[in-house]
Order: structure tokens, then C-alpha cells, then sequence
């Protein structure tokens, strides 16, 4: 008798239209749960496409601040000072050779200007990227040694200005030991004092380290940037806000070379899609 009773609620039109109207309620709340979930996965896609947009302009600017630093200054320092360092080590052999006569010094035009550097923003770069941007792997490591290299650009560039005024305060160009201090080769008994040649190469390896790796940011920013707006493209069927795309092509005698930079990169090999 009770199961006849249930039949009968169950089959009334009381229990068909609460049943439809639940499901209607549900379907309803369904769908705008929906309409919810892709307008916030809308102005997701926007706001990160900006951010990487603005962290693509952070590593451009760090780049092309490390170019014109390169051009302007580090790339004729560092090939003059390789030319001079030559010639005054065949100048020395030939010295203790005795083929020179022991009055005569080395003449060379030493480079005593010092070099400034304005701060990078990488520590911008860092906050957005890391804070602001949904990215793994090599864009995240690119970030840290591109910022490691920074600090340690300017540390070098630090030390040659400290050598630098030390030379000017002491009148080294008149020590006849000052060529043997600037170029690192043996005096006194063998001492060799590798502090001046050590910071120009630091300066000219840390630039083109830095140049490198923010180009390549630039790179993996850009193809991010534009996985985002595909999706968006995809998801909603109308254009995608622009993504930057950085050229350095104008300034290509002043990149890196990637071979030289391929154990690097082989830690970070890109899985097929």
C-alpha cells in the first residue's frame, strides 16, 4: 500500500513538474556558472596578455641598454685591450730574449675611463614574471641569471673604476712597473697581478651574457604571449589583443654567439607538442 502510494506521488503532475522544474533550475544555474567561468577566463587571458606584453618591454629595454653599452664602450675596449696585451707580451719575451735594450719600456695608451652603468630593472622584470605571469621552465630560469649577470656586471664594471682611480691617484702611467699591473704579466720576482685583465673580461663576457639571455627572453615572453591569444582566439572568436615581438636584427654584429651559449640552452629542451 505504501509503494502504491509513492508510485502515485511520483507519477502525479505535482511531482513531473517540481522534477522539471529542478532540472530547469539546474540547467540554468549550469549555464550561468558557465557565462561566469568565460568571462573570468576572458579577463584573465587580457590582463595576462598586458603583463606580458610589459614584461616584453622590461627585457627589451634591458637588452638594448646592454647593446648600446656593448657598442658604445665594451666592444672597442675589450678588442683594444686584447691588441695592446698582444703586443706587450711579445714586447716582454723579446725583453728577457735581451733583443730589446734595457732602457727602452713599452709605449701603449692606457685606457683609464671609467664606465658607468644605469641600474637595470630586473628586479621589475623578476616581480612580473614571477608574480604576474603563469610560466615554467626556461623563461623562469632565463629571469634568474639574467638578473645574477646583472649584479655581476656591475660589480666588475665596480672594480675596474676602483683600479681606475687608484692608477690616477698613484700616477701609475709613470711607474715602470704599471704596463706589467694593467696587462697581468710577471714582475718582481714572478708576481703576476691579474685584477685589471680579469675585470675587462668580465665586463665583456657579463655584457654579452646579458644581452643574451634577455633576448632570449624576449623570445619565450613572445611565444607565451601568443599561446594566450590563440587560446583567446580560439575561445571567444574574435581578435586577440596584440603580442610584441622584439628585432634586434639592426644590431646583429652585436649579438652573442648561441653556440656559445648551447650547454645553457641543451639544459632546456622544448618537449613536442
Amino acid at each position: 500500500m505504501v509503494w502504491d502510494t509513492l508510485k502515485n506521488f511520483a507519477n502525479s503532475a505535482f511531482t513531473t513538474a517540481l522534477i522539471g522544474s529542478l532540472a530547469g533550475a539546474f540547467a540554468g544555474a549550469y549555464a550561468a556558472q558557465r557565462i561566469v567561468e568565460r568571462g573570468k577566463r576572458r579577463e584573465e587571458l587580457l590582463r595576462e596578455i598586458r603583463n606580458t606584453n610589459a614584461a616584453i618591454a622590461i627585457a627589451f629595454g634591458i637588452c638594448n641598454s646592454l647593446l648600446s653599452l656593448k657598442k658604445q664602450y665594451v666592444k672597442e675596449l675589450k678588442i683594444k685591450y686584447d691588441t695592446d696585451r698582444a703586443a706587450a707580451q711579445a714586447f716582454y719575451e723579446r725583453f728577457i730574449k735581451g733583443e730589446v735594450p734595457e732602457e727602452e719600456l713599452f709605449s701603449f695608451k692606457a685606457d683609464l675611463q671609467t664606465l658607468q652603468l644605469t641600474s637595470l630593472p630586473t628586479d621589475i622584470l623578476q616581480e612580473v614574471i614571477f608574480e604576474r605571469l603563469s610560466l615554467v621552465g626556461r623563461p623562469l630560469n632565463l629571469v634568474m641569471t639574467l638578473a645574477q649577470t646583472a649584479r655581476c656586471l656591475d660589480g666588475s664594471i665596480e672594480k675596474r673604476n676602483t683600479l681606475i682611480e687608484k692608477y690616477k691617484t698613484e700616477s701609475a702611467e709613470k711607474n715602470p712597473k704599471f704596463p706589467k699591473l694593467y696587462f697581468g704579466l710577471p714582475y718582481s720576482e714572478g708576481h703576476v697581478n691579474l685584477d685589471y685583465p680579469s675585470s675587462v673580461e668580465a665586463i665583456a663576457n657579463q655584457t654579452n651574457d646579458g644581452i643574451f639571455f634577455s633576448n632570449l627572453l624576449c623570445k619565450d615572453l613572445s611565444e607565451h604571449g601568443q599561446r594566450l591569444a590563440d587560446e583567446y582566439k580560439n575561445m571567444f572568436k574574435n581578435e586577440a589583443p596584440i603580442v610584441s615581438k622584439v628585432d634586434f636584427g639592426p644590431a646583429a654584429d652585436l649579438l652573442p654567439d648561441e653556440k656559445d651559449y648551447s650547454d645553457w640552452t641543451a639544459a632546456f629542451v622544448k618537449k613536442a607538442s
